[in-house]
């Protein structure tokens, strides 16, 4: 601040930063020219320096006075904007006061949380939100956006949690199959066609191809989801194989299972894999005819035949005698035989004997020739173990005496009777099939004489005075079900651990049409394509399941029994607890008894674990049903084009027979289509529901994936082709 020669005030303002400013103002107080120079009053200008160089009171300049009023008026615009930020921030205050506390659980964690609120906000697992109706939403790359209503309540100071979990986005599997075009499937569910790309959800499936003249392939794949792409090679196998067939006869012309049309020789033709009737016939000669297996994949030549040449014979011995032999896949008869077979072709031969190895032999069958062949089967010799309570026991197999106890023996794997006897105690005995070819151990606990005279063990088998056989099965545990991995599964049959802790009787067959009408004389199974089903003899068919549960009722009284089912508001069940009257198995004792190999082993199949199934060994849809069904089993014959009579074909490792084919069998439980998959003990299905389930193959079965014994279906209704055998616990 500088006075100048007239009595004048001048202020220099220096700026801070070089920006460009007006030159420094100057001012002359009107008030001063009236006074002397010399008491000229010198009025400091109120400045605010700042980095511009600007003022914040007086004139917009470099510099100003300060009247006498305009202190008072700066403090009281400083008292109004004082007054207007407590009010917004009193505003604020109440507003944020407002907000809920909202703990959210969000699954991945990093998701993206938000609301539909303008002021909210999310933090470490809690949303903060005004009250009301919100809509919620998360969301995270590679996942499927989620969002949900959320209501939120003044005052509800909330603590569970909600949850949000995110699914995986699908991801997409290239399946390359090689160019052969097959129909997806995964979980048993269509999806779509490969080769090429499809969507499949995250997590571990099951993809099955199908494609016409390939096996079905089924693959385990674990789709890691989030829009990953994987790749997935498949090399089907074809199913089919080839005939070539020659003649050295003008004219000759070829028929197969008298489906294929007649077509000349020489002829190559594409047949399905399996047991084929090949005929070759031509004018003026004697027709050429076989049944052949055709091989998949490969192809199989005949000929040149001469159609008039006489058969070539073939006998058979076999040590030990009475073996089984089959020419091409089909049965012809046991050993010593002897055999026709048309010549010019190749044969295979197989000559088995339970307990002991298969003898296999290709031959060539020459024209008016006889061949000699004797097949020596190798005994197959199994451990058995016995061990029990009292140790120093006599033991008998099949009647001949075998050492004392603790024992260990090597027996042909067949059938035996085992007893085990000590004096003054009652004698155990047991069937034991070693036909499994595996070590076995039998346990005994012999029980003192002079206990009450209506008190006996169980027996191994049981007759009541209706005429119905019936086979002990001991307790024990196994696996229900099958696994996601088993080719041709179905998503019902969930695998779970079973334990069954009694003891219980099983039917060796199937009830009958006889044994039902002495309790429902008017009973009829029908016709199928004008074939009776009705004989006494054949199995039952064409009955409802509740019709199955009077029948055990009405056996049961017949035999003194307690009934097994009552009748609560019009649907029958069980009582409880449960009696030892006749009953249907549950499905748990059906599969148990039909899977079991003996010991711990359980089977796929009837016959084993692999396919196909031996010949015989069943009544399927085969060939000689064509015109009666719908489909047939590729490569499939048996003697019955429907119903059989129980017991006609080889029984399993226990002894039941027709466990697999025939008529299919109602049980006791009640359908679910997912079954819980927790371990479970004596289970009888769910407590209720409209269809009960059906186990078995049947007379009409045409799919292998129907073969295994882990089958499983649901029925509300009688068909011809569903039966049932009994059971009821030992004790």
């Amino acid at each position: 601040l500088e006075l100048d020669r007239d009595g004048g005030a001048s202020l220099d303002v220096r700026h801070l930063v070089g920006n460009a400013t007006l030159p420094p103002l100057r001012r002359t107080d009107p008030r001063l020219e009236s006074q002397d120079s010399g008491d000229a009053e010198i009025v400091a200008a109120l400045v605010d320096l700042v980095a511009g160089g600007s003022a914040t009171s007086g004139d917009a300049g470099s510099g100003a006075f300060v009247r006498p009023g305009a202190r008072s008026a700066s403090r009281k615009a400083a008292w109004v904007g004082g007054l207007l930020a407590a009010a917004f921030a009193a505003f604020v205050f109440g507003v944020l006061a407002r907000l809920e506390r909202v703990p959210v659980d969000v699954l991945p964690s990093d998701a993206r949380v938000r609301v539909d609120a303008m002021l909210s906000w999310y933090t470490r697992g809690t949303l903060f939100v005004l009250p009301g109706q919100r809509m919620l939403r998360a969301e995270r790359a590679g996942y499927v956006a989620l969002q949900r209503p959320l209501e939120v309540r003044a005052g509800d100071a909330r603590t569970e949690p909600v949850k949000l979990r995110l699914a995986l986005e699908p991801g997409v599997l290239t399946i390359d199959t090689g160019g052969v075009r097959a129909t997806v499937t995964v979980d048993g569910v269509a999806a779509g066609q490969a080769p090429g790309d499809l969507k499949i959800a995250a997590g571990s499936r099951t993809v099955t191809l199908r494609a016409e003249r390939y096996l079905d392939s089924v693959n385990a794949v674990k789709m890691e989801g989030a829009g990953k792409r994987q790749e997935l090679v498949v090399k089907l196998q074809t199913s089919w194989g080839r005939l070539a067939v020659s003649a050295s006869t003008p004219g000759a012309v070829l028929e197969v299972d008298g489906r294929v049309g007649t077509t000349p020789l020489p002829a190559t033709i594409d047949l399905a894999a399996g047991l084929q009737k090949v005929r070759v016939r031509a004018p003026s000669a004697r027709t050429w005819e076989s049944s052949v297996l055709v091989k998949a994949g490969e192809t199989l030549t005949l000929g040149p035949l001469d159609l008039g040449a006489p058969d070539a014979i073939l006998a058979i011995a076999s040590s030990p005698r009475g073996a089984s032999v089959s020419v091409a896949g089909a049965y012809r008869g046991r050993t010593p035989i002897e055999l026709p077979l048309p010549p010019g072709a190749d044969y295979d031969l197989m000559v088995t004997l339970p307990g002991y190895g298969t003898w296999q032999r290709r031959i060539t069958a020459q024209a008016g020739t006889r061949q000699q062949l004797t097949a020596t089967l190798p005994p197959i010799l199994v451990d058995l173990n016995i061990t029990g309570e009292p140790a120093d026991a006599e033991v008998f197999v099949n009647g001949e005496a075998r050492g004392r106890t603790p024992a260990q023996l090597r027996l042909i794997a067949t059938r035996h009777r085992l007893e085990v006897r000590r004096a003054g105690l009652q004698t155990f005995s047991a069937d034991v099939d070693l036909t499994a070819a595996l070590s076995r151990r039998v346990e005994y606990t012999l029980v003192k004489e002079g206990r009450p005279a209506n008190w006996t063990p169980p027996t191994e088998r049981w007759s009541g005075k209706l005429g119905h056989e019936m086979r002990l099965i001991q307790p024990g545990s196994f696996t229900m079900g099958s696994e996601r991995r088993e080719q041709g599964r179905r998503p019902n049959e969930v695998a779970r651990a079973v334990t069954l802790t009694r003891p219980f009787y099983v039917g060796l067959r199937e009830v009958t049409n006889g044994e039902f009408r002495r309790f429902r004389p008017n009973h009829s199974s029908g016709f199928a394509d004008k074939r009776t089903l009705d004989l006494d003899g054949q199995a039952l068919s064409g009955i409802a399941w509740v019709d199955a549960v009077a029948y055990c009722n009405w056996a049961s009284e017949q035999e003194g029994l307690a009934a097994a089912y009552e009748q609560k508001n019009g649907q029958w069940s069980l009582k409880e607890p449960v009696t030892t009257g006749y009953r249907l198995p549950t499905e748990a004792e059906w599969e148990f008894a039909a899977r079991n190999a003996g010991g711990t082993t359980t089977r796929r199949y009837a016959w084993g674990d692999a396919l196909p199934p031996p010949p015989r060994s069943a009544n399927l849809a085969g060939s000689e049903a064509t015109g009666i069904v719908t489909r047939t089993l590729d490569g499939w014959a048996d003697d019955y084009i429907s119903v059989a009579p129980p017991g006609k074909f080889a029984p399993n490792p226990l002894g039941l027979f027709d466990l697999m084919g025939n008529v299919s069998e109602w049980v006791n439980d009640t359908y679910a289509s997912m079954p819980p998959s927790s371990a479970a003990t004596d289970p009888l299905g769910p407590p209720a529901g409209a269809r009960r389930v059906v186990k078995g193959a049947n007379w009409r079965t045409a799919s292998f994936a129907e073969l295994r014994l882990a089958w499983r279906d649901g029925l509300d209704t009688p068909t011809q082709d569903v039966g049932f055998r009994i059971a009821r616990y030992a004790e």
